[in-house]
């Protein structure tokens, strides 16, 4: 083989090498739209179990625990548990709504049940805080049944991605039975309530 044929083989080959090197540099294809992840909206998903204990600022039918000299002031409601189920939508980074139930039992004195289905407004402080607002409607299953009103904010810190603590302050507003004194009693109560939170949020 003559030079000039050697040389131009050589040059053949480089430029094969070449286009084989540019082609495997090239960014690969994106997926087909039936292998890409479906999109969808984001969803965040919470459940917390907590402990409480209230201040019950009436005490119309003397119940027990008064703070003060006056049976009718105020006095500490039970201690109870509280299980919480949560779902909001939104903002990954900002304001989201949605709705919680919270099923509470009392742990000592007279056994009583209730359920609160709540509007949830929630809002991400990062890296690892949540703050939380609710508004609901408290249902007094028994001994004596009773509807109430409550308004709670509380907050959760994330100690890792999926379970944290949190802690929650809860007003409520139940009307009672009359007394000797009153056609009906109002009894507001105050309470602080600490737990731990599970997680979960499913990005789009």
């Amino acid at each position: 083989m003559r030079v000039p044929e050697r040389l131009a083989a050589g040059l053949s080959l480089a430029l094969v090498a070449l286009a084989s090197v540019s082609r495997a540099e090239e960014p690969a294809d994106p997926l087909p739209a039936a292998l890409a992840p479906a999109g969808g909206g984001y969803l965040h998903l919470t459940g917390a179990l907590s402990v409480g204990r209230g201040l019950r600022f009436n005490n119309p039918y003397r119940l027990a625990t008064p703070l003060g000299e006056d049976a009718e002031s105020l006095s500490l409601g039970a201690t109870y548990l509280d299980l919480a189920l949560g779902a909001a939508a939104g903002d990954p980074d900002g304001w989201q709504h949605g709705g919680s139930l919270h099923f509470s039992v009392a742990a000592q004195g007279i056994p009583q049940e209730v359920v609160t289905p709540s509007y949830l407004l929630m809002h991400r402080l990062p890296p690892r805080y949540w703050l939380f607002a609710r508004a609901g409607l408290p249902v007094v299953l028994g001994p004596d049944p009773n509807l109430g009103f409550e308004l709670a904010l509380g907050g959760s810190l994330m100690v890792s991605a999926g379970l944290g603590v949190t802690g929650e302050l809860v007003g409520d507003v139940f009307y009672g039975a009359a007394t000797q004194d009153q056609a009906y009693s109002v009894i507001p109560m105050l309470s602080l309530q600490v737990g731990v939170v599970v997680d979960l949020e499913v990005l789009p």
